[in-house]
This record gives C-alpha cells, structure tokens and sequence, in this order.
C-alpha cells in the first residue's frame, strides 16, 4: 500500500483572502489530499479544515463535522472493499470524494461534496450533498429558511419549469417534471448567478446523465428572499455599494 498526503487551499478561498471583499465570516478553507492504494482499492479524498473569522467554534463544529462523516464513510468502504474486493478480479473497489466550493463570501458558505464509490456491478454511485452555512448565525439553511414567500415552493417549482421550456436541448432527456420536494430542501447552493437546485442521477434521467442542475437567477427569485438572505443575490453594483 502505499499513502501521500499533500496540503492545497482552494482557489476560491485564496480569492476571497486575497481580495478582502466582504471578508466578515467568509470561510478560508483548506484541503488535505489523501490518496492510497490496497490490493482490492483505491482511496483519494479531499478532507476539508475550516476556519472562519469571528466564528471559531463554528470552524471547530464544521471541522469535527467533516471528520466524522468521512473517518465513518471510509470504515464502511474499506468493509465493503475487503468483502467485494477479491471478487472483482482486475477491477478495484473506488472511493472518492472532492470537496466542491460553489459560494464563499457575504457571510455565506456553499459548498459539496462530490463522492463516487464503487463497490461492484454495472457501475459505481455518485452522490452530492450540499452544506450550505450561514456563517453570521453559525446555521445550517434550508431552502425553506430563504424564502419569506408562503408558496416558495410553487415560486420554485414555476422557475424552474421556464428553464426547461426555454432550454429543451438541455432538458429534453428527462423522463418527468422536475418538482421540489421535501427531500430536495438541502439539494441546492448558492452559485454566483442566482440559486442552483440539483436532482441525483435517476431522479429525473438515466444515470450518465448525472446530476441535472437549475440555477435559478438571482434577480428573479430576490424579491421572495427574506431580508437577511437577500444580499446573497446583490448585482455586483449593490455589492460595491454594500462595501
């Protein structure tokens, strides 16, 4: 077996160090590289270390967070890879999981993890799952905490529905009417652009695919956000203004 171990900051974490632009609570994140190989696997994973400005214990919360949900993914992995592994013959059990950061300023952190895992048959299973962190109250938002709107869940369900109308050459594969869900209340994040709800493979189309995304424009849905959420859909004049 052999194990490297190498430390990366991410790109969009320098730019927010670099730049200081609305730099209160934004999250400054790095990642440590861990990659090895067994007989019957192939391990790589990026495991996130947060530190966030005025807001240590939310840091130290996330840090232990992410610990534990990747030390308990990996025991059950290599437990899986050694029971399935011999019988795989030349191919090997894979896990992977990259750490995606999609929205880092304004006092609000998105970001997923991005996890493939491969354990035998036809093919491996991907999976996302959002944290979206408001780091002023140190919580964890829901769709649902967005939006001031009684019928935000029709708002959203209409929304997206113009985007597969106007885009039928990206949507045109899938095999039924996308709608939010009460599963679907974390499926999402905060892009530069506007907000992004994501369906996992198989929920609305076959599974290459993959994960069909709606980002949603900001100025769109800004008038239903709730007051304290709104300067996450500032144009980048109201930002300036806002500095």
């Amino acid at each position: 077996m052999y194990h490297t171990l190498k430390k990366t900051v991410l790109s969009a974490a320098i730019a927010i160090s670099l730049c200081g632009c609305n730099a209160e609570n934004a999250a400054h994140i790095e990642t440590d590289t861990v990659e090895y190989e067994t007989k019957t696997a192939s391990v790589y994973i990026e495991r996130p270390s947060f530190k966030i400005r005025n807001n240590a214990s939310l840091a130290d919360s996330l840090n232990k967070q992410f610990d534990d949900t990747i030390d308990s993914m990996l025991v059950a992995f290599d437990t899986a890879s050694s029971d399935k592994g011999e019988l795989l013959g030349t191919d090997k059990c894979v896990f992977e999981l990259h750490i995606k950061e999609k929205y880092n300023k304004n006092g609000f952190l998105s970001i997923i993890t991005d996890t493939y895992e491969y354990t035998g048959g036809a093919h491996g299973q991907s999976v996302w799952t959002a944290y979206n962190i408001d780091t002023v109250s140190g919580r964890e938002v829901l769709l649902s905490d967005i939006f001031s709107h009684d019928d935000h869940i029709k708002m959203l369900d209409k929304l997206i529905e113009n985007e597969v109308l106007k885009n039928p050459d990206k949507y045109g594969d899938l095999w039924e009417k996308p709608k939010i869900k009460d599963e679907n209340q974390k499926n999402f994040y905060i892009a530069p652009d506007g907000l992004t709800v994501f369906y996992e493979p198989y929920d609305l189309s076959y599974y290459a695919r993959g994960f069909v995304e709606f980002t949603l424009p900001g100025d769109e849905i800004k008038p239903f956000v709730k007051e304290e959420y709104k300067r996450l859909f500032n144009t980048e004049n109201e930002s300036e203004k806002n500095d």
